[in-house]
């Protein structure tokens, strides 16, 4: 059997209008090549166009009254207000959870809502770990769940002015968007 990758890239709120005319002018060199080397495609919206709520009818194949997830905040816990959404609203599989059951590898990054990160035969690191803080100085520090494996909290970038590898706790590497060539 051959094995067969595939990468999943999603950009919230990309507009090919915009996209195309910068891609001919050649100031998007990368998209381009991966455009030209693979598939491409305007895909409809759901309405109202939210983005948590969009996303995660693309990882689940269903519709928010199907999957749970229905804009960008959810009841907390407690019943005291509401707060973040998070993927703990989802009632529905995922992608990587379906290829997870069949023994498939993932890599997940920052796919909304993905926090906390979940267990799965790869990586993930959940939309939260923008949200890393503290003083440049002492590194980033992530909130908790934000890696799986790992998701201590403890894991650190060096700089946010200069983007390094996100070491995870199983010692995998991942590279953050905008790491430097």
């Amino acid at each position: 059997m051959v094995s067969r990758k595939i990468l999943l890239i999603g950009w919230d709120a990309a507009d090919w209008k915009v996209i195309q005319p910068l891609m001919d002018a050649g100031k998007m060199p990368n998209v381009q090549r991966l455009v030209k080397h693979g598939s491409a495609w305007q895909i409809a919206t759901l309405h109202p166009p939210l983005s948590p709520m969009l996303w995660t009818s693309i990882a689940t194949g269903k519709r928010p009254f199907r999957h749970g997830i229905h804009g960008f905040t959810e009841p907390a816990p407690d019943g005291s207000g509401v707060r973040p959404v998070t993927n703990l609203s989802r009632k529905a599989k995922a992608l990587w959870n379906i290829l997870n059951q069949n023994d498939l590898r993932s890599v997940v990054i920052g796919w909304w809502p993905s926090h906390p990160a979940e267990p799965i035969n790869g990586v993930m690191v959940s939309d939260h770990y923008h949200r890393a803080g503290g003083p440049l100085h002492a590194g980033w520090i992530l909130p908790p769940d934000t890696s799986s494996p790992g998701g201590t909290g403890r894991n650190t970038r060096r700089s946010a002015n200069a983007p390094r590898p996100f070491i995870a706790a199983h010692g995998g590497t991942v590279y953050s968007a905008c790491q430097r060539h």
